[in-house]
């Protein structure tokens, strides 16, 4: 059942003072800003014409959801560009510094290529800059797409934007792996159980987890997750006679670095994976996940090249692999060295996440590397959103 969409006269104002307003109709542009539509701050229903009497009967058509995106960056335009078919109206748009809005539906494509051309969201027509977390609180849409970065500063800021979402009943698909770290039991075993969308976050990896996530926190000892993908081109490239610098430049050629390197180099970025997954694991919906600042961290570039090149000549190689028991005290990430044959040997096309369990090691392994790929994994968990029954689209 949809729940009501809060009145924007309710709505506490933005920085500048001003009100969420529609966005220009589909197909306008920037400079052809049009009326706004009667309805823009009503809750969307099924689509026009859904209810009309017919003398053929007609099969029953899905439902209309409505969508929010935060975040239209390299991974959030690639996912407006994938969603052609399915049964969604994107109504909002949002980064950090403005929000477009029309009940009526975006033209998301214009807004792709505008953003494409280095235009900025606060630029266009109507957009209105108000806190994102406000934002998604009016807009109130079905569902709400995370694709903004991961970024430890800003953290608490995804957070709220995540509750928001889950507060008015949204169902919630993220990318980044920052609120995911401070709030996977939360999400993942609470209330919210089956309305956050980890897929992406896990590089394609989140479905099978969530899945068998019952079984895992019944059995599972250990973790051992190899899952920075710009740290396994570094090595390789290292290993091939190439300088770190060489790798890094490689990395970021492929699109695999985030936007601050330092979170791949330093092994925060693995540490915070660790975190997410420890959490979902082993952790409870009422107490903490480990802190970040206790996990002990490798970085990338401290490591001995030719050491790294002695290991790969005896057909062995180097992974960064963070590890945590059930226990919490003992998370670490650091580079070692692992057999060719090793699951943990990932070659740098996806990411791998290992559960140990009584009868062995279970793998997990995810494609979803670099923004195309990410974006197809955030849209795999609005698909699979979307097939749910109605009743579970709102609680």
């Amino acid at each position: 059942m949809t729940r009501p969409v809060p009145s924007i006269a309710s709505a506490q104002p933005g920085p500048t003072g001003a009100a969420l307003s529609p966005s220009p109709v589909a197909g306008s542009q920037p400079s052809r800003a049009t009326a706004a539509s009667s309805d823009a701050f009503h809750s969307s229903g099924q689509s026009p014409g859904a209810n009309a009497p017919s003398s053929t009967a007609q099969p029953p058509q899905p439902p209309l959801r409505t969508l929010h995106l935060l975040g239209p960056g390299r991974v959030g335009r690639a996912f407006l560009q994938q969603l052609a078919g399915l049964p969604v109206r994107v109504v909002a748009i949002s980064d950090a510094r403005a929000t477009v809005f029309d009940r009526q539906g975006l033209p998301h494509e214009a807004i792709v290529a505008h953003k494409a051309a280095g235009g900025s969201l606060s630029s266009w027509p109507r957009a209105e800059s108000i806190p994102t977390e406000l934002a998604v609180r009016i807009v109130g849409a079905d569902i709400v797409v995370d694709a903004t970065p991961t970024d430890q500063a800003t953290a608490p800021a995804a957070l709220q934007r995540a509750r928001a979402a889950l507060q008015n009943g949204a169902f919630l698909a993220v990318c980044g792996k920052n609120a995911l770290a401070e709030a996977a039991s939360e999400w993942l075993l609470s209330v919210h159980r089956g309305r956050v969308g980890v897929h992406a976050a896990l590089g394609g990896s989140g479905q099978a987890l969530v899945r068998e996530l019952p079984e895992l926190r019944e059995h599972c000892r250990s973790l051992a997750l190899v899952g920075n993908v710009s740290t396994t081109v570094l090595i390789e490239a290292i290993e091939r006679g190439l300088s770190l610098a060489e790798g890094i430049a490689e990395a970021q050629q492929r699109g695999l670095l985030e936007a601050d390197p330092t979170q791949d180099l330093d092994g925060s970025d693995a540490a915070t994976k660790l975190r997410a997954v420890w959490g979902a694991v082993f952790g409870d919906s009422w107490t903490a996940p480990p802190a970040f600042d206790r996990i002990a961290r490798a970085d990338v570039r401290g490591l001995d090249s030719e050491l790294l090149r002695e290991r790969a000549a005896r057909s062995a190689t180097t992974r960064l692999v963070a590890r945590g028991s059930r226990s919490g005290g003992d998370l670490r990430v650091a580079y070692e060295e692992v057999p060719r044959g090793s699951p943990l040997a990932a070659p740098p096309d996806r990411v791998v996440y290992g559960y140990e369990l009584p009868g062995g090691l279970r793998v997990h392994t995810g494609l979803a590397i670099g923004h195309e790929r990410t974006a197809g994994a955030l849209l795999a968990d609005v698909v699979a959103f979307l097939a749910a029954p109605a009743a579970e689209v709102r609680r």
